[in-house]
């Protein structure tokens, strides 16, 4: 199975940044390949250092389970025990918006983009802006 190339993962860094720049929000992006292993990373000027990991953390569950970040969340509520996880940042898999598996023409899974620095709705929408 591949994995996604430096080349690709720096095309979809820029094109993430260049949509945060256009919404005014400062974000980390972080590119994982299909074994959760960092590829690249890009922290923009005044980006929250937390988001930083959060950023990794929302592309490593996008890769382990191969689906956005934000799908991961539904079934989970403030409060009520998971099926699967003791607590939303478990492992460092955080299940909120701004997470993106990655996949190849074919369809094979070459990693994943994780995104944070603004509302997990923003950071969601810049990923896609990111992969488009």
């Amino acid at each position: 199975m591949p994995d996604i190339a430096i080349d690709h993962a720096h095309r979809v860094v820029a094109r993430g940044r260049q949509a945060a720049q256009e919404a005014g929000v400062n974000a980390v992006f972080a590119v994982l390949d299909r074994g959760a292993n960092l590829v690249t990373f890009s922290r923009m000027d005044d980006a929250w250092l937390a988001s930083s990991e959060l950023a990794i953390a929302k592309a490593r569950a996008s890769v382990m389970f191969r689906m956005p970040s934000e799908a991961l969340n539904a079934p989970l509520q403030v409060g009520v025990p998971a099926p699967h996880f003791d607590h939303i940042h478990a492992g460092g898999l955080l299940l909120m918006g701004g997470g993106l598996p990655l996949f190849d023409e074919g369809g094979v899974l070459i990693g994943a983009l994780g995104v944070s620095g603004g509302t997990p709705d923003q950071d969601a929408a810049l990923a896609r802006a990111a992969v488009a």
